[in-house]
């Protein structure tokens, strides 16, 4: 299988990361997830993402670089992570601070924990952390 992105029925874009994953296979998604954010801006709805790791085998360098810069260019609201092994939960948690994103991205275990933050006080950022 390979990378999805899309717009989940209970309205927010789900990203599914699948198997090995490289700079471009990361930034190539990116032009997606925008048009999805433009998309739910222009109805008036919150700009919230949820994404699945379960299966993101492989990250390298080069692909936390890439996971960096979309999120910093992303216009969002809300994104919630879940499904990461232990490395890469770490790696994400990294990542998330570096950008300065803590307050509105995060990474939990389950995707029941994330959907639950994610969809919470509909447009507001929880602080807690996880």
């Amino acid at each position: 299988m390979a990378n999805r992105v899309f717009l989940n029925p209970d309205g927010y874009i789900e990203v599914v990361l699948d198997g090995k994953q490289s700079y471009m296979t990361i930034d190539n998604m990116k032009y997606t997830i925008q048009d999805l954010i433009n998309q739910l801006e222009q109805q008036g709805k919150p700009r919230l993402g949820l994404v699945d790791l379960t299966t993101d085998e492989t990250y390298s360098p080069d692909s936390n670089k890439a996971a960096m810069q979309t999120l910093e260019s992303l216009n969002y609201e809300k994104i919630a992570m879940f499904g990461a092994g232990e490395v890469l939960t770490e790696v994400t948690k990294a990542i998330i601070l570096a950008i300065g994103r803590s307050h509105n991205t995060k990474i939990f275990k389950s995707r029941e924990e994330a959907v639950k933050w994610l969809l919470e006080g509909n447009n507001q950022a929880n602080t807690d952390q996880k």
